[in-house]
């Protein structure tokens, strides 16, 4: 038996406040054009406001973007936190945390189409001294949440259920696997969240298969 994932959707999660609206809005357009080519611009016009607006919330495309990425990371921080504390075998938590993770891809995918793009900018991107010290500490923000899957699996190890090899190996290949919907995902017409829950079981059924124990 799974642990059941929490309800999550981005209205729970993103109140959609002046500056919650802002940030919805940027993310769309990083989403659509990458970082690099978004300008403040672009977010007015996708908000249907004047700059002032953006500007009167955020500083620099730099800091909106950081935001962004803050607010990703929080999604999933809250989506995948209480599967963790329900308890039961690494397994039933792994599916659990994979398919809240999953529907976080879903329901808030242009937030998390940031993430990728945060890692770029971070590994290879041209930042000031005071822009890379906040991407540090974003990055620190993944490690983290990377660390409830490591342990995971490292507790299904233990208890016979999972059989990797290696722990973190198996993070980011799950992890990597589950983004990835965030590329080929859209909403159907008169789609429904459980629709959503339907989908998002079949695609951690389907990639959970390779690291459950053979009983």
């Amino acid at each position: 038996m799974s642990v059941t994932a929490p309800e999550i959707a981005a209205s729970d999660i993103v109140p959609l406040d002046r500056r919650e609206e802002v940030l919805a809005a940027a993310a769309e357009c990083f989403m659509r054009r990458g970082y690099e080519q978004t300008s403040m611009d672009d977010v007015a016009e996708a908000l249907g406001a004047t700059k002032g607006r953006v500007y009167h919330h955020f500083r620099s495309k730099p800091e909106l973007f950081f935001q962004v990425y803050r607010r990703a990371m929080d999604i999933l921080m809250q989506a995948c936190e209480p599967v963790v504390a329900q308890g039961g075998s690494g397994e039933q938590r792994l599916h659990g945390m994979a398919k809240a993770h999953t529907l976080c891809m879903m329901e808030t995918r242009t937030f998390q189409r940031t993430l990728t793009m945060g890692v770029d900018l971070y590994r290879f991107g041209e930042t000031s001294p005071e822009h890379k010290a906040v991407l540090e500490e974003l990055m620190g923000l993944r490690f983290v949440y990377e660390d409830l899957f490591r342990h995971t699996f490292e507790a299904g190890i233990a208890d016979g259920t999972l059989a990797v090899p290696d722990p973190s190996l198996a993070m980011r290949t799950l992890l990597g696997a589950l983004n990835w919907v965030t590329v080929w995902y859209s909403p159907r017409p008169g789609e429904t969240r459980r629709h959503r829950e339907q989908l998002a079981e079949e695609i951690v059924e389907t990639v959970l298969g390779g690291y459950r124990a053979r009983r």
